[in-house]
């Protein structure tokens, strides 16, 4: 459906328009870790902006994201937890473990400080979507820069570029009792720039059991130390609260999908993590042509949870840095080069008890686990960049890891272990502009080791070691070529985004009693086309729309449950769209209208549970008004207006054919924006 609406929208360009857009600007994105050009970058890049997700509740991630091609994001229960897929990676986390509130093998980062801990989990706590000015995606393989980070990079940025202090006011209200309440100050100290923000928000939630409470602040602070350097302060805490109902089986989906699992709703299955980080980051030049960034961070947690019969108590400290070097370089004859080299250190570390679930889902007084968990995550590449006649550009770059995990197991340590990975990533990049695109092609490597608890050992091997024998790092290779530009015709702008991608995976993990224990499947093989378009035909219209095509199958994959070869890899659809469309009609007004859908997919390895495809549409109104240094925005808007039951996500190879979790019905938001300056 999204692909017809697409194509349509593209030969509809032959009729003249009213207005064009201006050409794509040169927006300089840093989720690439090397700074580059937004146009230019050889790797499948994208920008949202904040004005795109303004009329949102601003609770999670798929506000943002929804238009992204690639990048599949599942909401759950309407709340800030989110399943975020980009080309099949993360997925894994689909099942009870995931109820920690994490993703998988995506690196997530804030003003260039990582959420992501050592391990590749990312818990998003700390991602307040208020508070950010853009989102940038970089949907190719980042493990040559990054490490463990096959499925690519979320970076949310924070815009101090202003000139007076301004205080703003943000308002949220929606069904099922969510309310979101955001206050920000921006202030001016000399050269300085700040921003303080408090948000609140609470859900209730459709499902039983599903309430969602969360309070955070986050302060950004940057100065000019010198002509030449910048020093950016990070702080930021956040207490949040979910409850979990839990996946349902296709009959107890069908009579009641507002139901929860009665299991989880005796244990009171929860999770409340309470975060604090504070980090800095510096950015120097050191010369005319070199230039030195450095980061540190440091954050305490404190992680609490009913989950799978246990009540955990975890104290931890997350800390680490980065540096990275670049050399602008003139090689003579239309060349010239940008040599990048840099490193990261990571380590969390602490202490966790699990005590039995008493009832009511409190703790009980009963300890039994009490362990250290340590990860360390140390990391060094390097990057050549040559660019020749502002056209043809080449990379080259290799990055080594090395990961290990502790455990120390203080009630039987004679279960004490730990576990080390290493790996060497490369990868080659090939680019050329002409005018206003960009053609790429990228050859390379990917690395993504198991978390921390995922190499849990299973029964019956739990009794003689502390981590799983059997997990590998998984590895992957990407091939992929890409295109985008903007486009002046006869029928109004045009910007187009488009990658095709094959990528070969070794060792992929696999969740299964329900993603309490993995497997390792020998080899998956995913392929996929990436399209995203922009059309503006008059000044007052604009239509966007992103489709994502793709194959992702097990090529060899054999275990004590059966021969899964040839069989889809569960938890990601064949298609997957989203469309919209936004008409301003004059005095501020513009009205909204969106459609977003999949298709059918399976939840299990053996392809036996599958979900329904299904189509949600949405639309909204929106009115903007400014007077004497004051702006409002205010919008009201519906999401599944026609009430269609559908599953939000999956359980992977669940338990007793529990898989499904049901998307939210028809609901309803409003909001407004109030700016002083």
């Amino acid at each position: 459906m999204s692909l017809a609406i697409l194509l349509t929208l593209t030969i509809a360009a032959a009729a003249p328009a009213d207005t064009q857009i201006v050409p794509l600007r040169e927006i300089i994105v840093t989720s690439t870790r090397v700074p580059s050009s937004a146009l230019r970058a050889p790797a499948a890049v994208s920008v949202i902006k904040r004005d795109a997700f303004a009329s949102s509740r601003d609770i999670s991630l798929k506000d943002a994201l929804a238009l992204v091609p690639g990048v599949f994001v599942q909401s759950r229960g309407g709340a800030q937890d989110v399943r975020v897929t980009i080309r099949g990676y993360g997925a894994r986390g689909n099942g009870d473990r995931s109820n920690a509130g994490n993703m998988r093998g995506i690196r997530v980062l804030t003003d260039g400080i990582p959420v992501s801990e050592p391990d590749g989990r990312t818990s998003l706590d700390l991602v307040d979507m208020g508070s950010a000015d853009r989102v940038e995606v970089s949907r190719s393989n980042a493990s040559a820069l990054y490490g463990n980070a096959s499925g690519g990079v979320i970076q949310l940025r924070t815009t101090l570029a202003f000139d007076e202090p301004f205080l703003r006011f943000e308002q949220r209200v929606g069904s099922f009792g969510f309310h979101r309440e955001q206050g920000t100050y921006g202030f001016v100290s000399g050269a300085g720039r700040g921003t303080v923000t408090l948000a609140n928000s609470t859900f209730q939630g459709w499902r039983d059991h599903s309430e969602s409470f969360t309070t955070s602040v986050h302060a950004r602070f940057a100065v000019p130390l010198a002509e030449n350097s910048r020093l950016l302060l990070l702080a930021d805490a956040v207490s949040n609260l979910n409850r979990f109902p839990g996946a349902l089986t296709a009959s107890e989906l069908a009579a009641d999908p507002s139901a929860a699992n009665p299991i989880y709703v005796t244990r009171d299955e929860r999770r409340l993590n309470r975060i604090g980080r504070l980090a800095a980051s510096l950015e120097q030049a050191l010369t005319s042509s070199q230039q030195l960034s450095l980061t540190a961070f440091v954050e305490p947690k404190v992680l609490q949870r009913s989950e799978r019969n246990r009540f955990r108590d975890f104290t931890r400290f997350h800390v680490g840095g980065s540096a990275l070097w670049s050399w602008k370089q003139a090689l003579g004859n239309g060349m010239t080069g940008q040599l990048s080299a840099g490193a990261d250190e990571a380590l969390q570390d602490g202490a966790i008890l699990f005590y039995n679930v008493a009832p009511g889902g409190v703790r009980g007084t009963t300890v039994v686990a009490n362990k250290r968990e340590g990860a360390n995550s140390a990391g060094a590449f390097v990057q050549q960049q040559i660019d020749l006649d502002e056209r043809w550009s080449a990379q080259v770059g290799v990055r080594y890891d090395n990961l290990w995990y502790l455990s120390e197991n203080r009630i039987t340590p004679r279960l004490d272990d730990a576990k080390r990975f290493t790996q060497l990533t490369p990868k080659a990049a090939l680019s050329w502009r002409g005018g206003d695109f960009t053609l790429f092609a990228a050859l390379g490597g990917g690395v993504e080791v198991p978390a921390f608890n995922e190499i849990d050992p299973p029964a019956p091997f739990d009794t003689s070691t502390g981590l799983n024998p059997f997990l590998d790092a998984m590895t992957s290779t990407t091939y992929e070529v890409g295109i985008r530009g903007s486009a002046e015709t006869r029928a109004g702008g045009l910007r187009y985004d488009a990658a095709l991608y094959w990528i070969d995976v070794a060792n992929e993990v696999v969740p299964f009693n329900g993603g309490a224990y993995f497997f390792t499947a020998g080899e998956s093989r995913r392929r996929g086309l990436e399209l995203a378009l922009d059309w503006t035909p008059t000044n007052s219209v604009t239509l966007r729309g992103a489709t994502t095509v793709s194959e992702n199958e097990y090529v060899e994959y054999r275990n004590e449950l059966g021969d899964f070869a040839g069989k889809r890899v569960p938890g990601l659809p064949g298609v997957f769209f989203s469309t919209t469309g936004n008409v301003r009609v004059g005095g501020g007004f513009s009205i909204r209208a969106s459609l977003e859908g999949a298709t059918d997919y399976f939840a299990d390895d053996a392809n036996s549970a599958r979900t329904l495809r299904y189509g949600v549409l949405g639309s909204g109104l929106d009115w903007r008004g400014e007077w004497a240094g004051r702006s409002v925005r205010a919008f009201v808007s519906g999401d599944n207006l026609l009430d269609k039951d559908h599953v939000s996500s999956v359980f992977i190879n669940g338990v007793s054919s529990r898989y499904f979790e049901a998307g939210l019905p028809r609901n309803f938001s409003a909001g407004f924006t109030f700016d002083w300056r």
